[in-house]
């Protein structure tokens, strides 16, 4: 399932972005918000005989390797989410906004996550937490507490 932003298909990644928020629609109603890089950084350690070819002993033995991610076919990191994509539930995927820095990024999804207030109770949205900091649970603990 392709990627859309305005109704239109996203087929390549903007100049300059680094990833995007995105919204998940089910067709029962149920919604998710995440974020996702557009590239991948990984540490490539060097073999043996590139590592001997490197004489000055201050220097890394390593290089970090920079690829397009799985984007494209990307859905969720949210187990809830898989599940009802691999039952056959219909949905949509959205891109909100992008990004051009790591930072940008998670303050993007993270100011998403709380106007649309996902952690509240009784709601349509499979976020339990954000930024593994706040979580659907205590949001629930809370609202037992009288005042």
């Amino acid at each position: 399932m392709a990627w859309f932003m305005h109704d239109k298909e996203v087929t390549g990644v903007p100049k300059n972005a680094i990833g995007f928020v995105y919204v998940i629609r089910f067709d029962d109603g149920s919604k998710y918000i995440g974020k996702k890089n557009f590239y991948t950084k990984r540490k490539r350690k060097f073999g043996k005989k590139e590592a001997a070819l490197v004489t000055d002993k201050r220097k890394k033995l390593y290089e970090v390797v920079v690829k397009e991610s799985n984007w494209r076919e990307y859905t969720s990191s949210n187990t809830e989410v898989n599940r009802l994509i691999k039952e056959g539930n219909g949905y949509e995927k959205r891109i909100i906004e992008y990004a051009y820095t790591p930072k940008q990024l998670t303050y993007r999804e993270a100011r998403w996550l709380f106007h649309a207030d996902v952690l509240r109770l009784n709601g349509d949205w499979l976020n339990d937490n954000i930024q593994a900091k706040f979580f659907k649970k205590e949001v629930e603990k809370w609202a037992l507490i009288k005042k």
